[in-house]
């Protein structure tokens, strides 16, 4: 035994892309249970604290919240993903100058973008307010924080990047979550009667996350900017940023259209307290996903450099080695919140329990994806974005119609089913494109896989 554990230590150390793919996704696991923990903690807030009115007002939130993404997922024009391949190739060449050009040519492209949607999202929000049924005033208010909340995006995945992987895990997974909690939880212990009988606190809430995110991510920037060299080699033109931009802008649209069309249809066919219980069954399902997105985190950047130096070999052992760590992370947390799935939903209050069957089977999605590894990074970072784009975009069509069809007669079970078919799909077609295009497969299956 004692054999064994040396000969593992000693292959984990002389295996450098393992070794840094292990460390990196400690980093970014740790930020983002934290996170998580804020997060959860801000959601059973909200719902035990508002009592009866609990599951309204929560799904009222997520609603406006939902509406804000949308706007911003537009607004960011596909730039941090482009910046992050951009990124790592010239920090893992050492082109430091290179960095700060690319940064700004992403800038110069989602300001003005930014500042349109927000005007748009502030004229529209009467029309907004009556198909979402959500209060008006939520979207108005919402809209004047478009542009930070894109910004910070571009801000975290120029970090990730650069391998930054502390800054990167806490912008992204929990600045704005936890900034939020800390501001709701503090207004309600002084004055939780006001709190109480004012249901917009919590996008007030949130809204403070953002622009305090905003500003922490804004200023580390800055500071990192000035280690940069002054000795220019290489400039990116607009044509070569946008064919990259523009399909990543497509693909996060249609990722975020699979994310979250259950949610937003739901709102439109069903109630606001309906989306309450389904997203509280939504959010304790993506725990099951912490570890994919955790590895995912450094695994992804590893991805786009092996691409640039066309080591085929590289990138296949950083990809067996990363489903592999997904799957076994991922296992305890599936039986954990099968098994318990009532008790864990009944923290938020009897009437979120109804969600179980809904967990259960979001549930089974998010082990499926953990089968399949990083099938949407690999594609996005070896030049094959325009491929994940299109496979994402028939997967959104598919999970459009099912819910459409399906949340009528089931509910929210109806848009669980959806989203467990349009997962299934989508990472199949993925794991195929990937054997076909690099010659291996990115699933792993205990004893079956190498």
């Amino acid at each position: 035994m004692k054999t064994w554990i040396q000969n593992k230590i000693r292959k984990f150390s002389s295996d450098k892309d393992l070794s840094e793919l292990i460390k990196g996704s400690a980093t970014t696991f740790i930020v983002k249970i934290l996170g998580n923990i804020l997060g959860f903690a801000f959601m059973l807030l909200v719902t035990k604290g508002y009592g009866e009115d609990g599951a309204g007002v929560w799904g009222k939130y997520l609603l406006a919240i939902l509406v804000l993404r949308v706007f911003v997922i537009v607004g960011r024009f596909g730039a941090d993903t482009a910046l992050l391949k951009f990124i790592a190739g010239f920090n893992a060449q050492k082109l430091g100058e290179n960095v700060r050009l690319v940064y700004r040519k992403a800038l110069s492209f989602v300001l003005p973008i930014c500042i349109g949607l927000s005007i748009l999202m502030y004229l529209s929000s009467a029309y907004i307010s009556e198909l979402m049924s959500v209060p008006q005033l939520y979207i108005e208010y919402l809209s004047f924080f478009l542009l930070p909340f894109a910004w910070m995006f571009v801000n975290t995945q120029s970090f990730r990047g650069l391998k930054d992987m502390l800054s990167f895990s806490f912008f992204f997974n929990s600045a704005v979550t936890s900034f939020a909690f800390i501001i709701f939880g503090l207004v309600f212990l002084l004055s939780k009667e006001d709190v109480l009988n004012n249901h917009q606190a919590p996008v007030y809430a949130f809204s403070v996350g953002v622009a305090l995110a905003f500003a922490s991510s804004l200023f580390l920037w800055i500071r990192k900017e000035k280690g940069k060299g002054f000795d220019p080699v290489q400039n990116i033109d607009n044509k070569t940023f946008l064919n990259m931009s523009v399909p990543l802008m497509l693909a996060q649209s249609i990722t975020f259209i699979m994310g979250w069309t259950d949610q937003f249809m739901l709102g439109v066919l069903t109630t606001p307290e309906d989306v309450g219980v389904y997203g509280v069954a939504f959010k304790y399902s993506t725990l099951a996903v912490v570890f994919l997105l955790a590895i995912n985190s450094i695994a992804t950047p590893k991805f786009a450099e092996f691409h640039a130096k066309n080591d085929i070999q590289g990138l296949e052992k950083t990809v067996k080695h990363s489903t592999k760590m997904i799957f076994w992370a991922t296992i305890p947390v599936v039986l954990f919140f099968a098994l318990f799935a009532e008790w864990v939903l009944g923290f938020s209050g009897e009437s979120f329990v109804v969600g179980v069957s809904t967990l259960l089977i979001l549930l089974a999605g998010r082990f499926y994806s953990s089968i399949c590894g990083s099938v949407g990074s690999i594609l996005q970072m070896t030049g094959n974005q325009h491929l994940f784009q299109n496979i994402l975009l028939a997967a959104a069509i598919v999970n459009v119609v099912l819910n459409y069809l399906l949340i009528p007669i089931y509910g929210i079970t109806g848009a669980a089913i959806a989203s467990f078919i349009c997962v299934v799909f989508w990472n199949t077609i993925m794991v195929l494109v990937v054997k076909k295009k690099f010659g291996f497969y990115s699933v792993y299956i205990p004893f079956l896989s190498k």
